[in-house]
């Protein structure tokens, strides 16, 4: 947390090496989606891993991925022809839920390869307390169930990069 809180402090001094750190979860558009489960468990503990299967199926997209917790099983609601990383990400964000946070790294907006940050929300709120909470979201935008990430449009991309006085 003390790499996000450098960077808050100073954005532009710190943001090189931010890039480099590793409290960022880069996903490539193409990523299998049980990859970024993957990613996100390595920044958990052991307790509280997502725990997940995939299954084959007989619809175009091939593969079923199931979220179990709790001992209940719930599969990922993709769409009948494919998997995509935007629903992942917001499946994985609610069973997380409440006890962490994913948020998207909104200095990666732009490319094929978004970064993610995974940690506990009370650590989200305290830097929500020490920086405002409207500061942290414009840097660590939180995924909500309508986020829109990978599959945003590049017109949606640039609008959003000009609002952000980024273009």
């Amino acid at each position: 947390m003390d790499e996000i809180r450098d960077f808050l402090l100073s954005p532009q001094e710190y943001l090189d090496t931010f890039w480099e750190s590793d409290v960022l979860i880069w996903i490539d558009w193409r990523e299998y989606d049980e990859s970024i489960i993957k990613y996100i468990n390595e920044k958990l503990s052991e307790e509280d891993k997502v725990k997940f299967t995939c299954v084959e199926i007989e619809k175009e997209r091939d593969v079923d991925i199931i979220l179990e917790k709790n001992s209940i099983s719930t599969a990922i609601p993709y769409a009948e022809e494919y998997t995509d990383r935007d629903t992942t990400l917001k499946s994985l964000q609610e069973y997380v839920s409440p006890k962490y946070q994913i948020r998207w790294f909104m200095g990666s907006l732009g490319s094929d390869t978004l970064a993610f940050c995974i940690y506990p929300s009370a650590q989200w709120e305290q830097l929500e307390e020490e920086f405002g909470a409207e500061k942290v979201a414009y840097y660590f935008a939180p995924i909500k169930e309508n986020s829109v990430m990978f599959e945003m449009g590049m017109d949606e991309v640039f609008n959003l990069l000009e609002q952000r006085g980024e273009a």
